[in-house]
């Protein structure tokens, strides 16, 4: 991206010039703005990977707000700030919902 050096603006880049709306030309090099674009990270993906184990097998014993099953897999996010407790992830063995808890009197 080339920005105007009369007005500040952005400018429109052709194949050998960058236009600017106020009128003003540059020369540019086009194998200079041959950027990619990086694909979007999906939000809440990878906080617990997926088990390839038997639905509501043993594990961790958590009941499921959803289904009710008595075993999750449990992962622990730590502590964000000295005075608050660990935050807890419990992803259901059945469903696979994620629940967040934390103990404790900080992180209600």
């Amino acid at each position: 991206m080339e920005f105007c050096t009369k007005c500040g603006k952005p400018m429109k880049i052709g194949t050998e010039t960058a236009i600017c709306s106020c009128g003003f030309v540059k020369q540019v090099n086009p194998t200079h703005f041959n950027e990619t674009i990086k694909k979007p990270v999906k939000k809440g993906e990878g906080v617990l990977k997926e088990s390839d184990e038997n639905k509501c097998a043993k594990g961790f014993p958590h009941k499921c707000g959803k289904c009710g099953c008595e075993f999750a897999d449990v992962s622990d996010l730590g502590v964000f700030y000295s005075d608050e407790s660990s935050v807890y992830l419990f992803k259901c063995k059945k469903c696979g919902k994620v629940e967040r808890d934390a103990y404790g009197l900080s992180n209600a």
